[in-house]
């Protein structure tokens, strides 16, 4: 098996001098490995559709869109080219490594599509998807939080508390790479996902029943499926309004608050190795139409690979940044809406204390350091204790972000992040290098 890489999407990007850490979701290893590079392979070669004993296509499989290779498209030392930086001086910290396709240069930011015999890239923020047509007060909340992202994240995302993303959101989704196992046989087909807040589920059932006079509203709703010659169509009622359409890291980047009263037509196509999914979404709460969505594929998966079993926890929530580089403050719990960006003025962090400091270096390995540090206002002083000895530390913050130096003899290291609480992430530059640095106060 190719092992699966953590989805920590963790995107630090510098702009104006200030670290943010937008797409930064620190999921207990979440998820299989993103999408592939721009140069590698595009599909598996045309096979026959299999089919199941009463002529139906059969969708058993396991299906991971970023590991349809047998061996990455190239090879390279583990722990090489982690960090990646991009043509507007953001930088990518790569989680999974020099195959991890992360980054602008690795097109870890878009998807695979075979659409008519053509190969696509459709990005995974979705820029030029379709956007839910929604009712002109709806259109304005979600425009409102749309622009106080930074590189689409926000924490008002129901995916920042570690909630399902639901359907449609997460129908073709999991790990980030469109991971899931499909089981079928002709009473049923079940779904089953890797992804926040852990390995879920489906049922789509395909006996003829009805949906439930009393249904009770849940996340992923009830699927009932029936065949239109080789299309499976699913239809899906009973959704709650905890989830968002997509945004985010599931694109388009206006698919936000639903109401409870969404209901989806899904139409599932196996052509050989490679699903096709479409979907219809009507809201007649918040949209003034359907809402057709663009279409998306995946593929079956390299031999052996399977889910892997992980848990979320939603450590990244209070890193989230603004568009103005700021970080929220007094953010509500997400939901249908409900929740507003908070306008509240940002303190200036506390960093005052001991500091114990892990350098994720890709030339010297782990590095280890001891902060100890004094404040006064926005000014930011102390020493670090490293290899090399006692260096003198200083900088200045601007809410909860950092920027300052620590000298070593003629040489000065760069140092940007974010502190909050007990906790500091960003980088430290020496000379040509930028590496992930991670601190922990002491209690």
């Amino acid at each position: 098996m190719k092992a699966h890489l953590p989805n920590y999407g963790f995107v630090a990007a510098f702009a104006g001098g200030l670290l943010s850490l937008g797409a930064f979701l620190l999921c207990a290893p979440v998820a299989a490995q993103e999408g592939p590079t721009s140069g590698g392979s595009s599909a598996a070669p045309a096979k026959p559709t299999p089919r199941t004993p009463d002529g139906h296509p059969d969708f058993s499989g396991f299906y991971n869109l970023g590991d349809i290779y047998h061996g990455d498209p190239k090879e390279e030392k583990p722990g090489q080219h982690v960090v990646e930086r991009a043509n507007d001086g953001s930088v990518f910290f790569d989680y999974g490594g020099a195959n991890g396709a992360g980054g602008e240069a690795g097109g870890g930011a878009r998807v695979r599509q075979i659409q008519n015999g053509k190969v696509n890239l459709l990005d995974r923020l979705c820029v030029s998807c379709e956007n839910p047509p929604y009712k002109p007060e709806y259109m304005a909340k979600v425009k409102a939080i749309a622009d106080a992202e930074y590189d689409a994240t926000s924490p008002l995302d129901p995916e920042y508390d570690c909630i399902p993303y639901g359907v449609p959101r997460g129908s073709l989704r999991g790990g980030g790479s469109y991971a899931m196992h499909i089981v079928q046989n002709s009473q049923a087909i079940a779904f089953l996902y890797e992804d926040r807040p852990g390995p879920y589920f489906r049922i789509v059932y395909l006996d003829g029943r009805k949906h439930p006079a009393d249904l009770d509203k849940s996340y992923f709703g009830d699927s009932i499926g029936h065949w239109e010659g080789d299309t499976l169509v699913v239809d899906v009622v009973g959704l709650n309004d905890e989830t968002w359409l997509g945004s985010g890291r599931v694109g388009p980047k206006l698919g936000m608050m639903h109401s409870d009263q969404l209901h989806v037509v899904e139409r599932w196509t196996r052509n050989g190795d490679v699903i096709t999914w479409e979907a219809t979404v009507e809201d007649p709460v918040m949209f003034t139409k359907p809402w057709v969505m663009t279409p998306r594929q995946t593929q079956l998966a390299a031999a052996g690979d399977y889910i892997r079993p992980t848990m979320c926890v939603p450590y990244d929530k209070a890193h989230v940044m603004k568009s103005d580089l700021t970080p929220y403050s007094d953010v509500t719990t997400p939901g249908s809406g409900k929740s507003v960006v908070a306008a509240a003025t940002t303190p200036v962090a506390k960093m005052a204390g001991n500091w114990g400091v892990t350098i994720h270096s890709t030339v010297d390995g782990i590095l280890s350091q001891q902060w100890s540090l004094k404040q006064d206002g926005d000014k930011v002083t102390g020493t670090v204790k490293s290899k090399n000895g006692d260096l003198p530390f200083e900088g200045s913050l601007d809410g909860a972000i950092f920027l300052g130096t620590i000298a070593d003899g003629s040489q000065k290291y760069e140092v940007r992040g974010t502190a909050v609480a007990n906790d500091f992430d960003g980088t430290i530059r020496m000379g040509k290098h930028e590496f992930r640095l991670a601190a922990k106060r002491s209690q």
